[in-house]
């Protein structure tokens, strides 16, 4: 009786999303009403729906009063869906979609509802516009290609092997392969080099065919790269096994801006950041345990160090010193943790 409340509530439910409402069910010849469960139960056969015109609207298999099996909607536009339930109502087998005049619009397997294996979509002119592969029932897709209508690639994703005859000439197996990424508009917005099914190399670009970003992928180290719309350098990330090792940005004039080196580990990693003044001198270099400074130097503008500080395990100053042009310490103060401090060289620092 549940399953016959299914039926029921989705054929109710179709017809009052449809422009025109299913008038007649039947099954065998029989008149039946979907709506009543005990009209359709314990029948087997394909139950057929149709519209005031006549037209023939669905198509549902019972199986002893249950929906399982064919599972077809042709609707008001000529245009078709089938499929194939299981026994949860879901859909199982191959399931397909036609366009009006009864060109494919999308052909797949499914698995208990889930896609398994290629997933392909079409436009109406019979040409590919995405294809999908999906190792697993229930998974992500292990491998995707999007096509624009006039054929040019929209969008890629490989997997480690070949997985459809598409992906061959994209995704580099055995030899490299170049590819560009084409929007809707006709504009190319990547090129990406694959090795073996993973992306090696590539550029994005902005409206005006701009280099916007970049990235090289060496064994486990990947170098990203932003650039300004004068074609330079705007910043640099390289990372190691998902960490940032290593990251630098640049000013408009081309002069190093800041600089970061930091140690590939995941708890309280050692890092170093050093800021520049616009004309390249050092200005600024900080030392860190994880997000915590340690150790400050401030630089003259001829970079030379004028200042240090350092601090403790809760980021309090515990030193301060202050250099002369030679490198000599004019000042030398400790502070402890009531805030209070000692002098240790210089009178400056009473005055502070």
């Amino acid at each position: 009786m549940r399953r016959t409340t299914i039926l029921a509530t989705l054929l109710l439910g179709m017809s009052m999303s449809g422009a025109a409402a299913a008038r007649r069910c039947e099954i065998n010849g029989i008149d039946v009403n979907p709506d009543n469960g005990a009209t359709t139960a314990g029948k087997t056969g394909i139950l057929k729906c149709y519209r005031d015109d006549g037209t023939l609207w669905q198509e549902r298999e019972l199986r002893d009063g249950t929906h399982i099996g064919l599972d077809r909607t042709t609707r008001e536009d000529g245009s078709i869906s089938e499929r194939q339930v299981n026994a949860n109502g879901n859909t199982e087998g191959v399931a397909r979609e036609f366009y009006p005049g009864g060109q494919i619009k999308q052909e797949g397997r499914y698995e208990n509802g889930s896609s398994i294996g290629l997933l392909k979509n079409f436009y109406p002119d019979g040409r590919p516009s995405a294809l999908r592969f999906y190792a697993k029932a229930g998974s992500q897709a292990a491998a995707a290609i999007a096509y624009n209508r006039d054929g040019t690639l929209h969008d890629l994703r490989c997997a480690d092997q070949s997985v459809m005859s598409e992906d061959r000439a994209y995704c580099g197996y055995g030899k490299p392969a170049e590819v560009d990424l084409i929007d809707a508009s006709g504009r190319r917005t990547e090129h990406r080099t694959y090795r073996d099914g993973q992306s090696i190399a590539g550029e994005s670009f902005d409206a005006q065919g701009r280099r916007r970003e970049s990235f090289e992928r060496t064994g486990k180290r990947v170098t990203i790269r932003k650039y300004f719309e004068s074609g330079e350098v705007a910043s640099q990330s390289v990372r190691e096994d998902g960490f940032e090792v290593a990251a630098s940005e640049w000013y408009m004039n081309g002069q190093l801006k800041q600089r970061l080196v930091r140690e590939p580990v995941m708890d309280s990693p050692k890092s170093t950041v050093e800021r520049f003044r616009d004309n390249g001198v050092l200005h600024v270099r900080e030392e860190f345990v994880g997000t915590r400074s340690t150790r400050e130097e401030r630089f003259d503008e001829k970079g030379v160090r004028a200042e240090e500080y350092t601090y403790d395990d809760e980021g309090r100053p515990t030193r301060h010193r202050k250099f002369a042009p030679d490198g000599g310490v004019t000042l030398e103060e400790a502070f402890y943790p009531d805030g209070s401090r000692k002098l240790i060289k210089g009178e400056a620092a009473i005055a502070q």
